[in-house]
């Protein structure tokens, strides 16, 4: 099978992150600086990490950019054959599309990894990371895929990546003493052996894969645990606000891909229209609308023809964040209710 090419603007998005990383070898702020003449936002718990954002509309190929943006680090960033991977992911569906794609050696998304590291590739979830190999580290690109929330102390997954395990002990022996030295300790100050620990000292690349909802003072500190050497960011819709004083945080934006860019090499095919509103409410309320317009339409069609087409609408909520309000599902629920309530009172 023919590997995917990339088209004009996927290969210009990451020509502008190798030229990034291969500069960014002299720091981090100074080669976003260089690169864009604009300031490098840095945020607390990672000062001086490479930490930018690929930002690319739904439907422009973030993921297959990921896979390619893995061996660039690897080349530009780390110097070496193979890397470590985290691959970050917003929910667990799709945490098992991206593992079935890149366990399947004949996925473009396979195949794009496979050419950067000439095959060497382990694809795993956090619960086969929790009895990795050295052996497989020290010889493969290995990728890990979860979820960021997969990795926090409340959870019950989370919290075994950061207890001592047997099955890694194997990775702690013979150690020099300046990467011992960088390693976690507990309390008593013992070096436990946790997978936390295997990936710190393995310089992590870390892939965020429509990663909007990450820059938060809870996800940072998160990250900082594994010490990575970049975090690279691909979303649709990067955090704009820059706060730090309120632990806001935007996205260190590298390059920006337009609509228009997908229209022109056929990535979308039909006309859409685009209408904001201030009030998300409003929002809610119009495609509410809408649905039951598109909704009358296609039962005319079912008189005419017989044949029914199902009209539906997609509302993508946001996730509980401690620090700030976001529009969850249950928040969503509310104002569709609201707005049902409205509409039957009109009729």
């Amino acid at each position: 099978m023919t590997m995917l090419v990339l088209r004009e603007y996927q290969q210009r998005s990451l020509e502008a992150l190798e030229a990034y990383l291969r500069m960014a070898l002299q720091g981090a702020k100074m080669a976003f600086l260089h690169q864009l003449e604009r300031p490098y936002r840095s945020v607390p718990a990672l000062p001086e990490l490479p930490y930018v954002c690929l930002r690319v509309p739904t439907g422009g190929g973030k993921t297959l950019m990921a896979c390619h943006a893995l061996g660039m680090a690897a080349k530009e960033l780390l110097q070496t054959e193979q890397a470590v991977c985290l691959w970050l992911v917003p929910t667990n569906t799709i945490r098992d599309q991206t593992l079935a794609a890149l366990r399947n050696r004949k996925h473009p998304y396979r195949q794009a990894v496979d050419a950067a590291f000439g095959g060497r590739v382990s694809v795993m979830d956090l619960t086969e990371a929790l009895y990795v190999q050295r052996g497989t580290l020290d010889g493969e690109t290995c990728i890990v895929v979860s979820t960021l929330q997969a990795f926090r102390v409340e959870e019950t997954e989370g919290r075994k990546v950061y207890e001592s395990s047997g099955s890694l002990q194997h990775h702690f022996s013979g150690l020099p003493a300046e990467l011992e030295a960088m390693l976690e300790r507990d309390d008593d100050g013992v070096i436990p052996f946790s997978l936390a620990n295997v990936l710190r000292m393995r310089r992590l690349v870390v892939i965020m894969d429509e990663a909007h909802n990450a820059r938060t003072p809870l996800s940072f500190d998160t990250l900082a645990r594994f010490q990575p050497s970049c975090i690279i960011e691909f979303t649709a819709t990067s955090a704009t606000e820059h706060k730090p004083e309120k632990q806001q945080f935007a996205s260190n934006i590298l390059h920006h891909v337009s609509a228009a860019e997908l229209k022109s090499e056929d990535m979308i095919k039909l006309p859409i229209k685009l209408e904001t509103r201030t009030d998300w409410n409003e929002v809610v309320a119009d495609a509410l609308a809408q649905r039951q317009r598109l909704e009358d339409l296609a039962k005319e069609e079912e008189r005419e023809t017989g044949e029914y087409i199902r009209t539906v609408m997609l509302i993508q909520a946001q996730p509980k964040i401690k620090m700030k309000e976001t529009l969850t599902v249950e928040v969503i629920n509310g104002s569709f209710a609201k707005s049902i309530f409205r509409a039957q009172k009109l009729t």
